[in-house]
């Protein structure tokens, strides 16, 4: 029986390390992608002290970086033959605007641009898998705005709000695309809206001070990590039944506004590969 293998970005913290440690049962070999290897390293032994005989392996990477992106796709691409299932869980909400190593939005370029390039060079060993899943973690915030016009340049003014709200537009677009392309070929996607969830996203070393601040004063409205992550564990230990489906507090949802323009999703799509220079959606042999 072949070893089943589940890779995760963002799990060190918050949703995403409640998400792979609770998943850790379920998958022979889990492979961690994260920024800081010493946080990587805790939740890799957190793993190993409950399951002794599971394989975790630490491979660093930047989503705010495309080299990063790449350097780590090359990594386990030589290191294994297949992943069964991708979760895109990182995030970032950044109150300040800031660019990314590439130029971009730091929210767009790290919850999407990132997310996407990763799951683009890894999508021939998902297929090769058995489960053949991908899990995408977006957000409820998607209808908040449409997708506009000037994605792809570092904007003169910025509504962070906006901003979020945009990524995750684009996350789910990109779900979307892969069901529509490619669930006939077996793969098993989905998004997820884990709920406003009380974690460390929007805050770093330019705003803690207000960061906290916000946090300490939202706080009794934000539910735990554990309660964040629920749908995504539900639909990775049930792909089959939320393929191409949105899903919140376990179950399905109905996408709205924004979401269903089936013209802005083309466009943004046609303009993430001209801006990655890749000649096709999806690596494909």
């Amino acid at each position: 029986m072949s070893e089943k293998i589940l890779a995760i970005t963002g799990p060190t913290s918050g949703i995403g390390k409640y998400t792979v440690t609770e998943l850790a049962q379920d998958y022979d070999i889990i492979i961690l992608l994260c920024r800081n290897f010493a946080k990587g390293n805790t939740v890799k032994n957190q793993i190993l002290s409950e399951y002794p005989n599971k394989q975790v392996a630490i491979i660093k990477c930047d989503l705010s970086d495309l080299a990063s992106v790449m350097k780590a796709a090359t990594e386990l691409m030589t290191e294994y033959k297949y992943v069964d299932c991708l979760i895109n869980n990182a995030g970032v909400f950044s109150l300040t605007r800031q660019r990314t190593e590439d130029g971009y939005e730091l929210m767009f370029g790290t919850n999407y641009l990132g997310h996407f390039l990763l799951t683009h060079l890894l999508f021939d060993l998902i297929m090769k898998s058995a489960d053949k899943q991908i899990i995408i973690v977006s957000s409820g915030a998607y209808k908040f705005t449409s997708v506009g016009n000037r994605n792809f340049e570092y904007p003169l003014t910025y509504n962070p709000m906006k901003a979020y709200a945009r990524s995750k537009l684009a996350t789910l677009y990109f779900m979307q695309e892969l069901n529509e392309q490619f669930s006939k070929m077996g793969l098993n996607v989905a998004a997820i809206h884990p709920g406003a969830v009380s974690t460390n996203l929007g805050k770093t070393k330019y705003n803690k001070t207000i960061g906290d601040a916000i946090y300490k004063l939202l706080d009794p409205l934000f539910i735990s990590p554990k309660e964040g992550a629920l749908s995504t564990i539900k639909v990775a230990r049930e792909g089959r039944l939320y393929r191409g489906e949105y899903v919140y507090k376990g179950k399905r949802k109905a996408i709205e506004s924004y979401g269903l323009n089936y013209f802005d999703r083309k466009r943004m799509i046609r303009e993430t590969l001209e801006a990655l220079q890749l000649n096709q959606f999806m690596s494909r042999t």
